[in-house]
């Protein structure tokens, strides 16, 4: 089943008729076609095709203006120009333009079978290359997200443990125990715990979380920030003014 499609762009009704039903499905390739300019760029923008072959002479819009407008809206996709005899001057102009290759007619099906090749094999690649680097990205945003979230938890189950261990020991030696110090101790202990609980919630709502971008592409989940709009939630709750003002009482 053809997987890849083929924008053919020229005014010749039997070429046309004759690369869609014959040669491009032959060869396995959906193909479009349309017999000028104005609609051939139309149909570029509307069908996204994976490669275009495209006639230099076209009617209401010649084949290097579609050429420059396909830039100009970012279709970037391959371009194969197809020229009649004596314009190899033009399509030199077009190779600066990104043209990448083009056909002189008439062209034998060989010739036409190994230039689709060439071009769609460079675009595979090119996709191939763009999809591994965004797998690696995203493993990379993976890595760092729970690395993010390791660090703030990790933190605050040492102040916790930390603080109980340390109520313990007093508790164990009734000659030594400080009140006061034991409610400070207990209220960074209840803060950590708190603050482990704000990142379990931000876990919890990830997504909902805001996405930031990464080389205009590719959107990552931005946890600092959700950790951190967390906290100051935390930092104004009533409870933890509760607790600040028990421990200024005591």
């Amino acid at each position: 089943m053809a997987t890849e499609t083929i924008l053919v762009v020229d005014d010749n009704v039997e070429l046309l008729d004759l690369l869609e039903k014959q040669v491009l499905k032959r060869l396995g390739y959906q193909a479009k076609c349309a017999l000028d300019g104005v609609q051939g760029l139309e149909m570029a923008q509307q069908i996204k095709p994976d490669l275009i072959m495209l006639d230099m002479n076209l009617p209401r819009m010649s084949g290097m203006t579609v050429l420059k407008a396909l830039r100009k809206h970012n279709i970037n996709v391959p371009v194969i120009f197809m020229t009649g005899e004596g314009s190899e001057y033009v399509a030199i102009q077009a190779f600066r333009l990104g043209v990448f290759d083009y056909l002189p007619k008439p062209f034998s099906v060989s010739m036409l079978e190994e230039t689709l090749n060439r071009a769609l094999q460079t675009a595979r690649l090119a996709r191939e290359r763009e999809q591994l680097t965004q797998s690696l990205v995203a493993a990379e945003a993976v890595r760092q997200t729970v690395t993010t979230l390791a660090h703030y938890i990790n933190n605050q189950l040492l102040v916790a443990n930390g603080g109980l261990e340390l109520c313990q020991e007093l508790l164990c030696d009734p000659g030594a125990i400080d009140r006061d110090a034991m409610l400070q101790i207990l209220a960074h202990s209840q803060q950590s715990v708190r603050q482990i609980e704000a990142v379990l919630r931000v876990l919890n709502r990830l997504t909902n979380v805001e996405l930031t971008t990464y080389h205009d592409t590719i959107s990552l989940l931005d946890i600092e920030t959700a950790v951190q709009a967390e906290f100051s939630l935390l930092a104004d709750s009533p409870g933890n003014a509760q607790t600040t003002s028990g421990n200024e009482r005591t």
